[in-house]
């Protein structure tokens, strides 16, 4: 489906993920392909990857690079190194405990991102 080799699937329907999405394509030059679960069927996203279903993409961000999936918090420290800005800071995300933190603070955005 898609030709690049780095594809994010998020939510669409949120404008808090929409808003990120923009965000992220702007930040890393159109280098990963951006696609909402909700616009594909379960077949593409099985095409895309062999462990996504809309269930999984429903409870948080997917980022598929070179076959590897990595959801929440792991897709935005993939993602980081992506972005010319902050790649240099994405070091930080690997520190002890900070996935704990991020896992945490993923779960908490997902809970509430319908009112951010």
């Amino acid at each position: 489906m898609q030709t690049k080799k780095s594809i994010l699937v998020y939510d669409g329907n949120c404008r808090f993920c929409t808003r990120l999405a923009k965000s992220i394509r702007e930040k890393t030059k159109d280098q990963i392909a951006i696609v909402s679960y909700h616009k594909i069927t379960e077949v593409e996203l099985t095409s895309i990857h062999k462990q996504l279903t809309t269930k999984l993409c429903a409870g948080e961000v997917q980022f598929i690079e070179e076959g590897n999936r990595y959801p929440g918090f792991f897709a935005v420290r993939q993602i980081l190194w992506k972005m010319e800005k902050y790649k240099y800071l994405a070091f930080l995300l690997y520190l002890p405990l900070i996935p704990f933190l991020g896992m945490a603070m993923m779960f908490i955005l997902k809970r509430f991102r319908t009112k951010l």
